[in-house]
């Protein structure tokens, strides 16, 4: 009776207590499993997000130590410290023996105002940063000097320096560097054949064992610098930026106690280099000591998959880019003292300006960021076809104007621009394709570069700080007037057309754009143009006056004309062209008249060899900012002649 009763209660209270069956479990795991999957790219996002804002926060405490320091010092630091005290020869920047002569650097020198002073104070600055008596210091790893997002950058993975067979020396990695700027590798002026853009200053004094090297940045080796120096605003002037960790114990790159380029320094990462903007996937474009034995030892291809190529034969270090492992960009820090994460997509021109501290303040006023955005934009837009520069209307009859300035009229018609050249062996870049062009317009084009004669009589000047000139050498007025800006150049054009004679002639002056450039220079070829490494002695053509080795300005028609008339093309002075530069404008401009880009924040400049397009190395791009001048740089002029002025 009792069990009667019972029974369905039990059976009840069994079944309730059996538990989970596994199917449940099962299901339980899948949706778990499921919300995870679609929860962990928002997870990975925020902890992204965490280290960058980290990372930022490092970069705007080493900006408050670099402000407290120009404070204490009015100036900022050197980029580091190198001695001539240990090596005869004062090549240091060729030098491999980095243990012999470098010293302290700006990270060093800011520890005290970034809160370290006991690490600061085991720091022998005297002495050489490879003694031993500061092994301890630079084995260090202060946080502000990390990146949480960077994973090569861990106690495991030290840069070991091995100078020599028996000789080892670590350091800690560090993912920050100054700015040294985005000047062209190559120091000097450049010459007839070769074009540096904005170049690197190099002092070397044997009698005083004098050593000094910088470029347009903020610090330099031996060189510092004050924000009285700066003609950049503040808060359009990089200071500090991201570099990575190298990936190899060979690698120098990331060494925060170390005053190396690439190390603790970026350099010469500009438009003028094959380094230009941040994580550059170039294969040559980081120039590190052990270049070779890097690439031997972990492959270019590996090199290039981990975003850390570099040259395979440079052996020194002399070119670094800014790097960083957060996705799509770079953390950098303003000498404001304003951090920001900047694309990889950012206009290199911008970018090249930005690092330079000679941009005009007026430049890049307003709003920085929207600049950039501007600048990402501007590019992505393919360009349309745009009415020609010349009027449509019967070119005049005159040749000669009232300077005696001789022009010969260029006929409309079509050809390939950005043909390599013949003998070049070197692959077309992808982002300078070879593309079919076609002026509408016959366009009259001055036979000769502006001379210095002539730009006197025009500006009142043959110097460029605009003093006259009453003291001419004998002869000099016929040579090609050099070391003018473009925006000389363009102010030449303003005066010119505003002469009384010019406008009554109803002639109107402009620089040509590059299409016209080129198309005037080959001349109606439609076939590669020749090229060779190197000048024959006995060939003083004007063809191979661009050819090293380089010849000197000369008197202009020194050399036979080209077909179409035009003198000194390819050789004497480098001639300013009308358009803005954008690396890869070629792949999108139209093909009727194309005028350069709309937007950009340097020029082009042509002339000598084809050294634009179809080049092996990036190392001397034809541009330079618009307020800069060279003393290999002229230009010559179209005159379009009309009823209009």
């Amino acid at each position: 009776m009792n069990s009667s009763n019972s029974g369905p209660r039990e059976r009840s209270a069994s079944h309730s207590r059996r538990g989970v069956t596994a199917v449940e479990v099962v299901i339980v795991v899948a949706v778990i499993g499921l919300l995870l999957s679609l929860l962990w790219p928002w997870i990975v996002s925020v902890r992204e997000l965490a280290r960058r804002s980290s990372c930022q926060s490092n970069l705007r405490l080493l900006g408050t130590a670099l402000s407290s320091y120009h404070g204490v010092h009015g100036r900022l630091p050197v980029a580091g410290v190198w001695t001539t005290r240990q090596l005869d020869s004062l090549a240091l920047n060729h030098s491999r023996r980095v243990d012999l002569y470098t010293q302290s650097n700006w990270a060093l020198s800011l520890l005290p105002f970034a809160g370290e002073d006991k690490l600061a104070a085991q720091l022998h600055s005297d002495l050489l940063i490879a003694a031993p008596e500061n092994e301890a210091i630079r084995n260090s790893r202060p946080p502000i000097m990390k990146c949480p997002s960077d994973t090569f950058n861990t106690e495991g993975n030290p840069y070991r320096l091995t100078p020599d067979s028996s000789t080892s020396i670590t350091f800690a990695r560090g993912n920050y560097a100054i700015n040294g700027g985005s000047h062209c590798p190559k120091d000097g002026s450049g010459t007839t054949s070769l074009r540096t853009g904005d170049e690197a200053h190099l002092v070397m004094d044997r009698s005083t064992r004098e050593f000094r090297y910088w470029g347009n940045g903020i610090a330099g080796f031996n060189v510092s610098f004050s924000l009285d120096d700066f003609e950049n605003g503040t808060g359009s002037l990089v200071a500090i930026e991201e570099v990575r960790a190298g990936v190899h114990a060979i690698d120098p790159r990331g060494v925060w106690a170390l005053g190396q380029i690439g190390g603790s320094v970026t350099w010469a990462h500009g438009v003028n280099g094959d380094a230009y903007g941040p994580n550059n996937p170039h294969p040559k474009s980081d120039d590190l000591l052990d270049g070779d034995l890097i690439n031997q030892t972990i492959g270019a291809e590996q090199l290039s998959n981990l975003g850390m190529p570099c040259v395979n034969y440079i052996n020194f270090n002399s070119q670094a880019a800014a790097r960083s492992m957060h996705p799509g960009g770079i953390n950098l820090l303003m000498v404001d003292g304003a951090a920001r994460f900047v694309s990889d997509a950012i206009d290199p021109g911008l970018w090249h300006v930005m690092h330079s501290r000679e941009t005009p303040r007026t430049l890049l006023k307003g709003d920085l960021d929207a600049l950039i955005a501007e600048s990402m934009i501007a590019r992505e837009k393919p360009s349309s076809d745009r009415a020609a520069a010349a009027p449509d209307h019967e070119v005049g009859p005159s040749s000669v104007n009232s300077l005696g300035m001789e022009f010969v009229l260029i006929p409309a018609g079509e050809f390939e621009m950005g043909m390599p050249d013949r003998g070049n062996d070197y692959d077309l870049p992808v982002e300078v394709p070879q593309h079919t062009v076609r002026l509408s317009k016959s366009y009259y084009l001055g036979i000769h570069e502006v001379t210095r004669s002539q730009y006197s009589q025009v500006m009142g000047t043959t110097s460029a700080d605009g003093r006259a000139d009453s003291t001419e050498e004998a002869g000099a007025g016929s040579f090609p007037m050099v070391q003018v800006t473009w925006n000389d150049a363009e102010e030449f054009c303003r005066r010119l057309s505003a002469m009384t004679a010019e406008k009554s002639a109803g002639r109107r002056y402009r620089l040509p754009t590059e299409a016209e450039w080129e198309y005037a220079c080959r001349a109606g070829s439609r076939t590669p143009y020749q090229w060779s490494t190197s000048r024959r002695l006995s060939d003083d053509s004007g063809d191979a006056a661009g050819i090293a080795p380089p010849l000197p300005l000369c008197p202009v028609g020194s050399y036979p004309p080209n077909p179409f008339g035009l003198y000194d093309l390819r050789g004497n002075a480098w001639e300013w062209c009308a358009d803005w530069f954008d690396r890869g404008y070629y792949a999108r401009s139209p093909k009727t008249d194309p005028q350069g880009p709309h937007l950009g924040y340097l020029k082009v400049i042509r002339g000598s060899d084809w050294t634009f397009i179809g080049e092996g190395c990036k190392l001397s791009y034809a541009v330079l900012p618009s307020w800069k001048s060279n003393p290999f740089v002229g230009f010559r002029v179209v005159c379009d002649i009309g009823p209009n002025n």
